[in-house]
């Protein structure tokens, strides 16, 4: 049996047992245990809500020029335009103004002459002809420099003269007509006159 005296001594030892049966347990912590298994992916997730329209954006640099395209086919030809009565007028090569009709003296390459006109189509080549009373005609020719065609404004002034070396024609009364490429038409009297008779050459009568 404990004696009284003893108790608060005993009591003493068993705490000291309690604590150091405590301080047992709790030793010191331990190693970490090593990285578990990577786990299984999980499924994919379902698309979010579209996102709002963006701004627009800053227009593009021009580009280069393309090729060019291949001519477009003619357009029809416009209608006729008005036209004033045309007019032509015949005087002797070198001289700027005659009596009408012109008269020129019958010889090669007869008649010689300056026509002059108004009332054309501009810008149209032209023909020239004379034409005898019995309807045969003779196609003039352009002197060296002279315009075969009329200007701008439907006018002309050109030095022509037969087209065939060595023609000479009969003195008569003749037309000369003029007609440009869209078929308009002028025209002049011109009258070629015989070449003068040589006065006879008087002899001398032999004196006594």
């Amino acid at each position: 049996m404990l004696r009284p005296g003893n108790r608060t001594l005993w009591t003493v030892l068993i705490l000291l047992v309690i604590v150091a049966l405590v301080s047992a347990a709790c030793g010191s912590e331990g190693l970490p245990g090593p990285t578990g298994t990577k786990g299984v992916t999980g499924d994919t997730g379902g698309a979010g809500a579209k996102g709002p329209t963006g701004d627009v954006g800053p227009v593009g640099q021009k580009g280069p020029t393309g090729d060019r395209g291949p001519t477009g086919g003619k357009g029809p030809v416009g209608n006729a335009g008005e036209t004033f009565p045309t007019k032509v007028i015949v005087v002797p090569t070198g001289k700027t103004s005659s009596p009408q009709p012109v008269v020129v003296t019958a010889g090669a390459r007869q008649p010689l002459v300056t026509v002059m006109g108004t009332g054309f189509p501009p810008n149209e080549a032209m023909i020239i002809e004379v034409i005898g009373a019995d309807g045969t005609s003779a196609a003039m020719e352009y002197l060296s420099g002279q315009p075969d065609k009329t200007n701008s404004t439907g006018a002309f002034k050109t030095s022509v003269r037969t087209d065939i070396a060595g023609l000479t024609l009969a003195a008569g009364e003749y037309t000369l007509r003029v007609t440009t490429l869209s078929g308009v038409t002028g025209a002049a009297a011109v009258v070629i006159a015989p070449p003068p008779t040589p006065t006879p050459t008087r002899t001398p009568t032999p004196t006594p």
